[in-house]
């Protein structure tokens, strides 16, 4: 029996189509319907009123973000920095929101086990549900350019501590699972340059695409438990960015936060904020020589503005 090619290539076009009709519902439902419902019900009954969050690089930015929201939503905090007045002063803004707050001031690039002791001694004692990590930082230039203590520096930051947190509290996250047959939450901060490969800032995007490798393994590891999302959000109005010239996928990190609690227990990466989502999908199909140089060209302007900073 012949088959006729006119039936094939509507039966691929309509297949096509549907599979681009597909994709489209979903962004909408991740970037557009999800921020729009997210309420502190919803969280608080997910992983339990007046349970714990602990936040790493919890005094600025991002960070700082993702506190005020959980604040607002009913949840205790732990505040992790590096700065005891700026957790001092954070933690009498979100006290003012009638919540309980704790705060540990640690380099956490510092691996040595009593900078982890500290984080399991102010959450032990408490039911923790949520666990934010939210540490980073980032240098932009050719390779052979950055100097090795920075490298060092970079995977500290970006990589250990990232690893080394998660293993230390999650027998804690489990502890509240299994104790209030909730769930429990890990949200590990990446970055959109985890997912493409980005001249200009390789070792940086190396690091953050070790968070999606982390992430998603747990999320199947603990699935009955615990809620994983992979956040990879791109350029946010913090101090990382200072500097730099507001492009139109700039937004503040409060929306970032906003987007990223709204969809953790409903996907396992995310961009977060519609706008990065969309920036995703314009690299995604952008070609690679072209994107390639449009990253590097971007990195290494990024890196002057760093290197005019330093002075």
């Amino acid at each position: 029996m012949a088959i006729d090619a006119s039936v094939v290539l509507q039966l691929g076009g309509a297949a096509l189509l549907i599979w681009a009709l597909a994709g489209l519902a979903r962004w909408l439902w991740l970037y557009l319907w999800l921020p729009q419902r997210l309420n502190g019900e919803h969280l608080a009954e997910r992983f339990g009123p007046g349970s714990w969050a602990l936040i790493t690089a919890a005094s600025d930015g991002l960070g700082k973000a993702f506190a005020q929201d959980l604040a607002r939503y009913g949840f205790n905090l732990i505040l992790v920095s590096r700065t005891q007045s700026k957790l001092d002063r954070l933690k009498d803004e979100m006290q003012a929101l009638g919540v309980q707050v704790r705060t540990v001031a640690a380099d956490l690039s510092n691996t040595a086990p009593q900078t982890y002791e500290s984080l399991v001694a102010a959450a032990q004692d408490v039911d923790l549900s949520v666990l934010i990590n939210c540490v980073g930082t980032t240098v932009h230039r050719r390779y052979g350019d950055v100097p090795l203590k920075t490298l060092r520096h970079l995977v500290a930051v970006n990589v250990s501590t990232t690893a080394i947190v998660t293993y230390t509290l999650l027998p804690l996250l489990l502890r509240h699972a299994t104790s209030t047959g909730r769930r429990a939450a890990l949200l590990n901060v990446g970055s959109i340059v985890g997912r493409f490969y980005w001249p200009g800032t390789q070792l940086y995007g190396a690091c953050k695409a070790f968070i999606d490798h982390l992430s998603i393994p747990l999320a199947y590891e603990y699935r009955d438990q615990l809620d994983v999302l992979s956040f990879q959000p791109t350029v946010m109005a913090t101090a990382m960015a200072a500097g730099i010239e507001p492009a139109a996928i700039t937004i503040p990190p409060q929306q970032a936060a906003h987007a990223a609690l709204s969809q953790l227990g409903h996907v396992l990466t995310s961009h977060g904020h519609w706008r990065h989502g969309l920036m995703a999908a314009f690299l995604a199909v952008l070609p690679r020589e072209i994107r390639n140089a449009l990253l590097l060209k971007q990195a290494l302007a990024m890196g002057e503005v760093e290197l005019a900073r330093s002075e």
